[in-house]
C-alpha cells in the first residue's frame, strides 16, 4: 500500500527502523515506500547533516545503524491536549482557502500528524469529523500574484500591476507600492499606494491580473497605520473616503440578536426603555453598510447618517418596483 509521500513521515519510520536494529538501506527503504532511492539518499543526508543524527553504514549488514545510541530526534515538547489544540487550530485555515498559503497548511498538518503516538486515545480523522469550522466563500487568487505580492511586502519593492477595479470594464497596468495584506471575512485585500494617487489603496487580490516585481524599493510612510486602517473596519471595505458616523435603531423582535453579538470593533449599544435597541459605530465604505441594513428590513431605522437614509429608501423603492414588476 502506497504511504504518504512525506519526507517528515519517512524520517519517522526511518529512524524507527534504525533505532530498533532492522538496518534498513536506500534499496529497501525506497521499494516499502514506493519513492526513488535518491529520495531516501536526500533523507538520509538529511537526517545526518541537518539533524546531525550519528548515522553510518554497515557494509557486513548492508544497512545504516546509530553509532550514539543515546541520540534521537528533535521532538515537539508539547503534551497530547496541545498538540491536538494545535492541529485544531490548523483545521480553521478555512480563511486561507483559495491562496497557495493552503496547500503549505495542509503539508504542515500532515507532520503534526505524524507526531501523534501510537496511544493517543482520540484519533484525528476522527477528532476532525466532530468539530467544523465554516469561513465566507472566497475567490481564489493565483499563485503568479500570490508570490510577487508577498515579495514585494517583505522587500518593500514596487510591484507593476494589471488591475480591474470592481466599476472597470477594462484592466489597467500601474506601479503600486504594497504596505499590508489582510484577510477581511474571506476575502484577500492587498493595501498600499500608487505613483499618481495619495490616499491609500484598497485593491481585491483575485481582481490582480497580473503582478511583477521590481527593483524600485520603498519607504512605508511613518503615518501609515495598520491597525488604525483594519482594527476598525466594518465588512470588507477599510479604505477610501472618511468615516462617518452610523446611528441604528432596531426593533424589539430582533433586540436579542443585535445585543449579543459584536458588528464592529468599537460599536456602542444601548437597549432603550421600549426595548428596542440602539447600535452606534464608526464606519467607511457606504455599500458595506447599506447592504448591511438592507439585509434587517422593516426591523431597523437609520437615523443616521442622511446619506444613509436616503441610499436605503432609493434602495426600498427600486426593490418594490422590481417586485411588483411582470
Amino acid at each position: 500500500m502506497k504511504r504518504t509521500s512525506t519526507q517528515f513521515a519517512r524520517l519517522i519510520e526511518l529512524d524507527r527502523l534504525i533505532r530498533e536494529g532492522s538496518y534498513p538501506n536506500c534499496l529497501t527503504f525506497s521499494t516499502e515506500w514506493e519513492v526513488s532511492q535518491k529520495t531516501i539518499q536526500r533523507d538520509v543526508d538529511f537526517l545526518r547533516d541537518a539533524l546531525k543524527a550519528p548515522l553510518a553504514y554497515d557494509r557486513v549488514r548492508k544497512g545504516f545503524y546509530y553509532t550514539e545510541e543515546n541520540w534521537f530526534l528533535p521532538a515537539l515538547a508539547l503534551s497530547e491536549g496541545e498538540l491536538m489544540a494545535l492541529l485544531m487550530s490548523l483545521r480553521m485555515f478555512e480563511a486561507w482557502k483559495g491562496s497557495p498559503m493552503e496547500q503549505h497548511l495542509r503539508s504542515i498538518l500532515d507532520k503534526l500528524q505524524a507526531l501523534l503516538p501510537g496511544g493517543v486515545s482520540v484519533q484525528p480523522d476522527l477528532l476532525f469529523s466532530q468539530f467544523s469550522f465554516k469561513a465566507p466563500p472566497a475567490k481564489p487568487v493565483s499563485e503568479e500574484v500570490w508570490l510577487p505580492v508577498i515579495r514585494g511586502l517583505t522587500t518593500k519593492c514596487t510591484l507593476r500591476i494589471r488591475y480591474r477595479g470592481f466599476e472597470q470594464d477594462k484592466p489597467k497596468e500601474w506601479n503600486f507600492r504594497p504596505y499590508h495584506l489582510a484577510n477581511l471575512q474571506g476575502e484577500w485585500y492587498v493595501f498600499g499606494a500608487a505613483e499618481s494617487h495619495d490616499d491609500i489603496l484598497q485593491l481585491s487580490m483575485p481582481r490582480i491580473q497580473k503582478a511583477t516585481l521590481t527593483d524600485e524599493q520603498f519607504t512605508i510612510p511613518a503615518s501609515f497605520d495598520t491597525r488604525k486602517l483594519v482594527d476598525g473596519a466594518f465588512g470588507r471595505a477599510v479604505s477610501g473616503g472618511d468615516e462617518f458616523d452610523v446611528e441604528l435603531v432596531f426593533s424589539r423582535d430582533v433586540a436579542h440578536w443585535v445585543t449579543e453579538r459584536q458588528w464592529h470593533p468599537k460599536q456602542k449599544t444601548k437597549v432603550l426603555r421600549d426595548g428596542t435597541v440602539s447600535l452606534k459605530f464608526k464606519a467607511r465604505g457606504m455599500v458595506e453598510v447599506l447592504r448591511w441594513v438592507l439585509a434587517w428590513g422593516g426591523d431597523v431605522t437609520v437615523r443616521r447618517p442622511e446619506e444613509l437614509r436616503k441610499a436605503v429608501r432609493a434602495e426600498a423603492r427600486r426593490m418594490l418596483k422590481a417586485g411588483t414588476a411582470k
